[in-house]
C-alpha cells in the first residue's frame, strides 16, 4: 500500500513538473552577432502523414539527445482520433530536426521546442537559430536568438535565425514562416542579393518570393553598420531579381546626404567576381584651366549583366555647358576572348576670362583591345586601338594622369588571322597610326602558301640533304590614306626638294609646337596673339588635309609578292651551318613618282604636274637658302640663289605600275663556347662566355627602271637613284653584293647557392645578357652615286644586375665616313658625306671627320620595394597565380598602369629610371634629350598611403610633370586627394584634386586600390 501510495505521488509531481516547464515565447533582445555553434547533436524526424499525438511528453538530457530519435507509431497503444488533424495542414515531405541542448515535445499544442544550436530541415529550406519552435498543426515554424549571459560584452543575444532556402540566406532577429503558404514574418533582417546587401527592420514575404522590407538599406558594404548605403523607407525586393523603391537617399557614415531620387530601380544580378551593378557617385570640383566652370564628373552607372559581360556609363556636366559621356564596355568568353571597349565623347565650351570670348571643340576618343584566348590555332581575332581626336588628352586629362598627358602617338591595329589547311595561311588588317596633328589609315590583306618540298612528300622525306629544299608564296598589300602633306625632311640632305623645307626640326621646335597648340586653345589667349601664333605654328608644322575627298584622293594602293626559295642547307666541319636561298619580288602600284630637276642658272622656269597644279622656281641672289611658299589655289613658289644647287620637282601621276627584282643569298653561323674555371673554394666557380658570329651575303641586280629613276639632284651634275614608287619597296635601284655580320656575345656565371631551402648547389646567374656587334658592306656601291660601301656599325647590349632588380639597356650607331662643309647646299648643315673613312686622314688634310657617333640611347631602370631586400627572394609583381577572364584582364590593366593603382600590402616601393639619347649626322648640331624620372609609395598607416611621381629634365634644366597623392582605404570606399604642384611646362596646367568612390570588388580581391585624379 505504502509502495502504491509512493509510485501515485511521484507520477503526480513528475507531471506538475513536466507541465510547470511548458515554456512561453521569451522576450527578443536586440543587437547580436552572426556566429552559431555545432548545428548537429539532436535529430528528430517526422514521417509524411505520421501521427505523434501518442509520443510521451517529456524534456530530454542533454546525452539522450546526442542520439538521433526517430519517432515512430506504438504497434500497442490505442490510436486516439486527432480532432485537430486537418489533411490540408499535413507536412509534404520529411521535417528533420536537431539540437545540442534539449528537446520539449508538446503533444496538446503540437509543438516541438529545440533548444541550443536548434536546427530544422524541410525540404530545400534549413532554420537555425538557439531556439525553435515547430508548430506542425499550423504547418509554421518559430526562431529567435537566446540571451547570452556568458559575456559580459559583446552582443547579447546569441543564436539568432539564419534561414535559407534554395541557397539564400537571411538573417534575423525573428522569423516565423508558414511551411505551406510559404509565407513569412522577418524583423531585423539581413540578406545577401547578388553583390549587395539588404537590411529591413520588418519584412514580409509571400508565396511568389516578393519580400516588403520597412526602413530598408541596400549596399555593397559587408559589415553589420555599412560605410554606406541606400536609405527607403519602403523596399520590395522582386523575386530575388531586383529591387524596386519608394524615395531614397545615399547615406555615408550615418550621415544622411541630401542626393537621392523619387524612386529607384536596381537589378540584383547572380553574385559573381566581374563586379556589383550600382551607381557610381562620381566627384565634383571647378575646371580653371580653361574657365569650363565648376563640374560633376565621373558619375554613372555599372551594370554586371554576368560574369563575362559588364558595362559603364559615366558622364559630365560643366556649369559653362561643357558636358561629356562615356561608355565603357568588357567582355570574356571561357577559353576564347576577353576585350575592353571605350568611347569617350566630350563637347568643351571654354571662356575667356573676360567672357566674351568663347571656344567650342567636339572631342573623342575610342579604344578597344581584344585578344583571343582560343585552343585553336586555325584562327584568331584581335585589336588594339587607341584612336583621340586632336586635343582630346591635352583637355580631358587631369596633370595627375602622367601617363596620357605625355603620350603622343596613338592608333593601333585590327587583325584577324585564318589558316586552311597546313600551308595556307591568310590575314586582314586595318590600322591606324596617328600623331598630334596627322593620321595614317591602312587597310591591308596577306595570303600565303607555308613553305614546301614540291618534289618529296613530307612522309617520305627521312632527313637527307636535298629534302630541306623549300618553297612558298606571300602576297600582300592594300590600300592608306593620310593626311599629312610632307614639307620638311626628318634628316639633312644634299639636295633640295620643291615644298619640302631640308631642316629638321630641333627638340626645342618640337617642343615650342606644343606650347602653341595649347596657347590656342587657352580662351583666355586674345584674338589678335592667337593670330600671330598660329602663323609660327604653320612655319613649324607639318600642313594636313583638312577635306576628306582630298584625303580619299592622296590614297596609295599595292600588292606585293614574294616567292622565297630555300635550298638545301649544308654542314660544314660538323659546326657551321650553310643556308642559301633565292627569293623573286614583284609589286604593283596606281601611283607612280616623277621627278623633274630644275636647275637655278636657267632662270625662272614652270613645271606642271600631273594634277594640274604649277610649280614656278624662280631665282632671288639675295636669298639665302630655298623658301616655299603655297598659294591658295594649291600652286606652289619655290625662289632660289643662282649658287643653291638647284631643286628637284617630285610628281605624283596616277597609273599602274610594275616593279620586279630577284635577289640570291646566303648565310654562314655557328656557335662557340669558352670556359673559365677558378680553382679554390671561392663563390664564383666558372664563367661561361658564349659566342654566336653569323655573315651572310646577298646579291641583287639593278632595278634601275623597276623600283629607282635615276635623277639628277644638284647642279654640279651628281645623280642618285630615288624610289619610282610612293612608299615603295624593292631595291634601291644599282646593284648590290652586300656581306653582312654580326657578332653575339653571352657571358654567365657558376655560383655557390648559399640557400638552405634550396635544392641546387650551384647557381647560373648573366652578367651579361647580350652584346651585339652587326654591319654591312656592299661589295658593288657605286660612289659617283653617292653610295657608301660600308654601313654603320651598330652596337648594342642589355644585362640586368642583382637578380632582376636593375636592367640596364645601351646601343648606338657609329658613322665611319667623313663629312666636309656642303658649299653648294647651304642649307645642309650636316654637311656633304664623302666615300672616305675618318681613320685615313689627319685634320691638316682638311677634311672634318665629325664624330664617329651618329646615334646612342641608354636607359637604366630599378623598381624597389622591401621584398627587394629580403635574401633569397626575388622581386614578385603584384598580380600573380590562376585566374579567371575578369580578373586576368584587371591585371593587365594594373601591369600596364602602374602609377594609377597601389598595393597596400606592400609598406613603400620605389621605381627611379634614367634616360639619355644622343642623335647627330655629320656636322650638325647634336641632338640630346636626358631626363630623370621617380616614381612610387609609402604607408603612412597600413591604410594611408603617400605617392609620388617627379623627375628632372637635364635639357631644359627645370622639373618634369610633379604629382603627389594620398590614398586612404576605406573598406569598401576609397579616398584619394591628388595635388600637382609642378606641370612641368607651362602646357599644362597643375591642380588639385579629391574624391571618395566604392571599391570596386575586383580591386579589393587584387589588394589594389585604383588612384583617381584630375584637374582644377
Amino acid at each position: 500500500m505504502n509502495l502504491r501510495l509512493y509510485l501515485i505521488c511521484f507520477f503526480c509531481f513528475w507531471a506538475f513538473n513536466v507541465v510547470a516547464q511548458r515554456p512561453t515565447l521569451p522576450a527578443i533582445g536586440g543587437g547580436g552577432g552572426r556566429t552559431f555553434g555545432s548545428p548537429t547533436s539532436t535529430q528528430s524526424q517526422f514521417p509524411k502523414n505520421q501521427n505523434t499525438q501518442n509520443a510521451n511528453n517529456s524534456r530530454q538530457p542533454s546525452k539522450s539527445a546526442a542520439k538521433k530519435n526517430k519517432i515512430v507509431r506504438d504497434s500497442l497503444s490505442l490510436v486516439i482520433p486527432d480532432s485537430l488533424k486537418s489533411l490540408e495542414n499535413q507536412l509534404e515531405t520529411t521535417v528533420e530536426t536537431f539540437s545540442s541542448d534539449s528537446t520539449i515535445l508538446d503533444i496538446e499544442t503540437q509543438r516541438y521546442h529545440l533548444y541550443g544550436n536548434a536546427q530544422v530541415v524541410y525540404g530545400e529550406i534549413e532554420l537555425k537559430a538557439d531556439y525553435i519552435m515547430l508548430d506542425w498543426g499550423r504547418s509554421e515554424v518559430y526562431a529567435h536568438g537566446m540571451p547570452d549571459t556568458t559575456k559580459k560584452s559583446g552582443p547579447p543575444v546569441k543564436g539568432k535565425p539564419v534561414f535559407t532556402d534554395g541557397g539564400e540566406t537571411f538573417n534575423s532577429d525573428t522569423i516565423r514562416y508558414n511551411f505551406k503558404s510559404k509565407k513569412a514574418l522577418v524583423s531585423k533582417i539581413v540578406t545577401v542579393q547578388g553583390d549587395g546587401f539588404v537590411q529591413g527592420q520588418l519584412v514580409k514575404k509571400d508565396a511568389e518570393d516578393n519580400m516588403y522590407l520597412s526602413k530598408a538599406k541596400y549596399t555593397t558594404c559587408d559589415l553589420a553598420e555599412p560605410h554606406f548605403h541606400i536609405a527607403a523607407k519602403k523596399i520590395k525586393l522582386v523575386n530575388k531579381k531586383s529591387l524596386i523603391s519608394g524615395p531614397f537617399n545615399f547615406v555615408l557614415a550615418d550621415i544622411p546626404l541630401p542626393i537621392g531620387l523619387p524612386f529607384g530601380f536596381f537589378p540584383i544580378p547572380k553574385k559573381q567576381e566581374i563586379g556589383t551593378s550600382g551607381f557610381i557617385m562620381g566627384s565634383y570640383g571647378e575646371q580653371r584651366r580653361d574657365n569650363r566652370g565648376l563640374y560633376f564628373k565621373d558619375f554613372g552607372y555599372y551594370h554586371a549583366f554576368n560574369e563575362y559581360l559588364s558595362s559603364t556609363l559615366k558622364g559630365e556636366i560643366y556649369t559653362y555647358g561643357s558636358f561629356g559621356v562615356g561608355l565603357n564596355t568588357t567582355y570574356s568568353k571561357k577559353y576564347k576572348y576577353n576585350g575592353d571597349f571605350n568611347v569617350q565623347f566630350n563637347r568643351n565650351i571654354a571662356y575667356s576670362s573676360t567672357g566674351l570670348d568663347t571656344t567650342k571643340s567636339n572631342q573623342f576618343n575610342i579604344r578597344w583591345s581584344h585578344a583571343p584566348r582560343s585552343l585553336r590555332s586555325d584562327r584568331s581575332f584581335s585589336s588594339s586601338m587607341d584612336i583621340v581626336s586632336n586635343g582630346f588628352n591635352r583637355n580631358n586629362r587631369s596633370s595627375a594622369d602622367v601617363q596620357n598627358l605625355t603620350k603622343n602617338n596613338f592608333g593601333g591595329t585590327v587583325n584577324y588571322m585564318r589558316n586552311f589547311g597546313r600551308f595556307v595561311t591568310t590575314n586582314s588588317s586595318f590600322r591606324v597610326d596617328q600623331s598630334s596633328n596627322s593620321f595614317r589609315s591602312s587597310l591591308g590583306y596577306s595570303f600565303g602558301i607555308k613553305q614546301f618540298n614540291p618534289f618529296i612528300p613530307e612522309k617520305k622525306q627521312i632527313g637527307r640533304w636535298y629534302e630541306s629544299f623549300r618553297v612558298g608564296l606571300d602576297v600582300s598589300g592594300g590600300v592608306s590614306v593620310t593626311n599629312a602633306l610632307q614639307n620638311r625632311s626628318n634628316s639633312y640632305t644634299d639636295y633640295n626638294i620643291a615644298g619640302v623645307d631640308n631642316k629638321p626640326l630641333s627638340t626645342t621646335q618640337q617642343r615650342r609646337i606644343e606650347e602653341i597648340r595649347n596657347l590656342l586653345a587657352d580662351p583666355n589667349v586674345s584674338t589678335e596673339l592667337k593670330v600671330i601664333y598660329q602663323k609660327e605654328l604653320s612655319k613649324l608644322e607639318s600642313p594636313v588635309l583638312t577635306d576628306w575627298g582630298q584625303i580619299l584622293k592622296n590614297n596609295v594602293i599595292n600588292t606585293s609578292y614574294t616567292v622565297p626559295i630555300v635550298l638545301p642547307n649544308l654542314k660544314i666541319a660538323k659546326y657551321l651551318n650553310l643556308t642559301p636561298s633565292l627569293s623573286y619580288r614583284g609589286d604593283i602600284y596606281t601611283k607612280e613618282l616623277n621627278y623633274t630637276f630644275v636647275n637655278p642658272t636657267a632662270g625662272i622656269q614652270t613645271v606642271t604636274k600631273s594634277n594640274g597644279k604649277v610649280v614656278n622656281v624662280g631665282v632671288n641672289p639675295a636669298a639665302d637658302s630655298i623658301k616655299n611658299e603655297y598659294l591658295a589655289n594649291g600652286d606652289l613658289n619655290v625662289t632660289l640663289n643662282q649658287n643653291s644647287g638647284g631643286v628637284v620637282v617630285v610628281d605624283t601621276i596616277s597609273r599602274p605600275s610594275f616593279g620586279q627584282t630577284y635577289s640570291f643569298g646566303t648565310s654562314l653561323n655557328t656557335r662557340m663556347y669558352g670556359m673559365y674555371r677558378f680553382s679554390g673554394k671561392g663563390k664564383v666557380q666558372a664563367i661561361r662566355h658564349t659566342i654566336v658570329p653569323s655573315i651572310n651575303l646577298n646579291y641583287t641586280p639593278t632595278s634601275e627602271g623597276q623600283y629607282a629613276s635615276k635623277v639628277q639632284i644638284r647642279s654640279d651634275d651628281v645623280y642618285r637613284f630615288l624610289p619610282r614608287f610612293l612608299n615603295g619597296g624593292g631595291s634601291s635601284g644599282s646593284a648590290s653584293g652586300n656581306i653582312g655580320f654580326s657578332l653575339t656575345n653571352q657571358l654567365e656565371a657558376k655560383i655557390k647557392n648559399n640557400s638552405d631551402t634550396s635544392e641546387n648547389v650551384f647557381e647560373k646567374i648573366s652578367l651579361l645578357d647580350n652584346l651585339n656587334i652587326g654591319g654591312g658592306y656592299n661589295l658593288l656601291a657605286k660612289k659617283e652615286l653617292g653610295e657608301f660601301a660600308l654601313s654603320n656599325i651598330s652596337i648594342g647590349t642589355s644585362t640586368s644586375l642583382f637578380k632582376n632588380l636593375i636592367s640596364i639597356n645601351a646601343n648606338g650607331s657609329l658613322d665611319p665616313y667623313a663629312y666636309e662643309p656642303d658649299k653648294l647646299v647651304t642649307s645642309n648643315l650636316a654637311g656633304a658625306r664623302i666615300p672616305v673613312f675618318k681613320w685615313n686622314y689627319k685634320p691638316e688634310d682638311g677634311v672634318v671627320k665629325a664624330n664617329y657617333l651618329s646615334s646612342f640611347n641608354f636607359s637604366l631602370n630599378t623598381n624597389l620595394s622591401p621584398k627587394t631586400f629580403k635574401k633569397g627572394e626575388a622581386a614578385k609583381t603584384t598580380i600573380n597565380g590562376k585566374q579567371d577572364p575578369a580578373k586576368e584582364a584587371m591585371s593587365k590593366i594594373v601591369q600596364a598602369n602602374p602609377l594609377e593603382y597601389v598595393d597596400f600590402s606592400v609598406p613603400w616601393t620605389m621605381g627611379i629610371s634614367y634616360a639619355f639619347n644622343y642623335n647627330k649626322q655629320g656636322l650638325s648640331e647634336a641632338r640630346v634629350t636626358q631626363s630623370i624620372s621617380i616614381n612610387g609609395d609609402f604607408s603612412l598607416t597600413p591604410k594611408f598611403k603617400f605617392t609620388y611621381n617627379s623627375g628632372w629634365d637635364f635639357e631644359f634644366k627645370q622639373v618634369t610633370l610633379t604629382n603627389f597623392g594620398i590614398v586612404r582605404e576605406l573598406h569598401c570606399w576609397s579616398m584619394s586627394m591628388n595635388w600637382t604642384p609642378i606641370s612641368g611646362s607651362n602646357i599644362r596646367g597643375g591642380g588639385f584634386f579629391f574624391t571618395m568612390q566604392p571599391k570596386s570588388s575586383l580591386l579589393k580581391d587584387l589588394k589594389l586600390t585604383k588612384r583617381r585624379a584630375g584637374n582644377f
